[in-house]
């Protein structure tokens, strides 16, 4: 069996070897954490800048997606037509591996502050990120889409200290996990891009009216994706456990197979499927939200330009449609149109990249084995909860050794086996009815994402007011080129 997405390393602190940054790449570090602006200062500034050098919209000349899709399209011309004179310019390792760190990277041990008796079992990772997570599932991994190709990003769910970047002697660790714990996918990008739509179509753009400049090189498009399916797995054993409602079927409006588990004190009240399976999305969403959000924030600090993402089919990023693009090579179960309640695509990812929890797959054939996966996941080895080679122990945190002790033997830290029992029932019957679990949303999502490039300032300058400087050029933007790539000529005769 391949290796789930989400495994402990017990012997990871000892694996890892502290390495020198280049004077340079300290420095770069360093003017980051200790020089940028100030979180509210950020804010203040914040815009979505869509213009970056090499870029050009509405300009009503032909242009051929040769990075991409290979199409050749027009964008119409239009009052905002301009064309960047100067050539794309990468963002450099150091300025992506920031951006990665601030997207979801390690920052220590979360507190795990939740009462035993009020749901701490349903911590899946004691694993803090820079993001908040539903459970703390660790569920959504970023895949940084530059012009070397497509890589995955993803830390492994140990820590080294219970605030890892504590200050200038840690910053080897942001390039460490950028070298170390990103993986190359593919060696191009994604044949993603304007108006990749089906032969024979006329007016069909399933990447967006307004995404032209989309994929294209010099950007690095940071996506985060997301496994629903860990999401609602892990929120049904919850629910179970300490909520007391069943998942019931809107067409019956009887429950989906736990009908032996409906009495007081544990089953109680029943909630519609596709509600429950909307609940979950939304929490997805909140993750990949907060991780864009945070991509914003470092770029404006950096003085680099982000955009903001979400109007694309990602269904058709991920490769549902290889007939109209491959995109990311994405594996999908064929469904029965008639027995698909929400006509949704069923992802089951890619084979060692990224495996989600649905059943199905060739990850988890059936209903007890995605359930009991999910289960184990903070009490097998190396789990939080496990009295086998402890999280806890080795990370350092969150709490005392004796707290600790406590924590693990009492009986709530430990789900019930007949929250496991019910949870399997349901899994079932949704697969019997439906064909697959989840059926009413895709259990891989990548809607919402940001593009990073460096800002052509040109642009701004000929089409936004402000006062000698536009108001959309801060000082980090205007002087970019001088603080983070010095010896480089400045191509955007940027001035402070």
């Amino acid at each position: 069996m391949l290796m789930p997405d989400l495994h402990f390393e017990p012997a990871y602190q000892q694996g890892v070897e502290p390495i020198t940054p280049a004077p340079e790449e300290q420095a770069a570090i360093a003017r980051a954490f200790e020089g940028a602006s100030s979180v509210f200062g950020a804010l203040s500034t914040l815009r979505t800048r869509r213009m970056g050098l090499g870029y050009q919209f509405e300009s009503g000349e032909p242009e051929t997606f040769e990075w991409s899709s290979g199409r050749t399209v027009t964008q119409p011309a239009g009052p905002l037509a301009y064309a960047s004179s100067a050539p794309p310019v990468p963002l450099s390792e150091v300025e992506e591996a920031l951006l990665a760190w601030a997207a979801l990277g390690p920052n220590g041990v979360v507190l795990a502050d939740v009462p035993v008796q009020g749901g701490l079992a349903g911590l899946v990772s004691w694993a803090g990120r820079t993001i908040p997570a539903s459970s703390n599932d660790l569920s959504v991994d970023l895949f940084v889409i530059n012009d070397e190709g497509v890589w995955l990003y993803r830390p492994a769910p140990e820590r080294l200290a219970a605030v890892e970047i504590a200050g200038p002697d840690d910053y080897w660790k942001i390039l460490h996990w950028y070298r170390n714990d990103r993986v190359q996918v593919s060696d191009r990008r994604p044949d993603v891009g304007w108006f990749t739509a089906p032969e024979g179509t006329h007016n069909v753009n399933a990447l967006g009216a307004g995404q032209y400049n989309l994929n294209r090189p010099g950007s690095t498009w940071f996506l985060p994706v997301g496994d629903v399916g860990l999401e609602w797995f892990n929120m049904l054993l919850a629910s179970y456990e300490w909520s007391g409602f069943y998942l019931m079927d809107p067409d019956t409006q009887k429950s989906t197979g736990v009908e032996d588990f409906i009495r007081p004190g544990f089953l109680e009240v029943g909630f519609p499927v596709p509600v429950f399976d909307d609940l979950v999305l939304l929490l997805h969403a909140s993750q990949a939200a907060c991780s864009v959000q945070n991509i914003r924030l470092a770029s404006e600090a950096l003085g680099l330009g982000a955009w903001p993402v979400g109007s694309y089919a990602d269904d058709l990023v991920l490769g549902a449609y290889p007939e109209v693009a491959v995109g990311l090579g994405f594996d999908f179960l064929e469904r029965d149109p008639d027995t698909n309640p929400s006509a949704t695509v069923t992802c089951l990812g890619k084979p060692g990249v990224k495996e989600p929890v649905v059943v199905p797959s060739p990850q988890f054939p059936t209903a007890a084995d995605a359930v009991r996966y999910v289960r184990s996941l903070r009490y097998g080895p190396g789990g939080q909860l496990s009295r086998d080679a402890n999280w806890a122990e080795r990370n350092h945190g969150p709490y005392q050794s004796e707290s600790m002790r406590e924590i693990i033997e009492h009986p709530k830290a430990h789900i019930a086996d007949w929250v496991e029992q019910a949870a399997v029932a349901t899994v079932e019957y949704i697969v019997a009815k439906h064909g697959c679990c989840p059926a009413y949303v895709n259990p891989v999502r990548a809607k919402f994402s940001a593009q990073v490039h460096h800002v052509d300032v040109e642009y701004y300058r000929r089409f936004t007011t402000g006062n000698g400087r536009p108001y959309s050029i801060t000082d980090a933007i205007a002087g970019h080129f001088a603080d983070w790539h010095p010896g480089m000529a400045d191509p955007t005769g940027g001035e402070r």
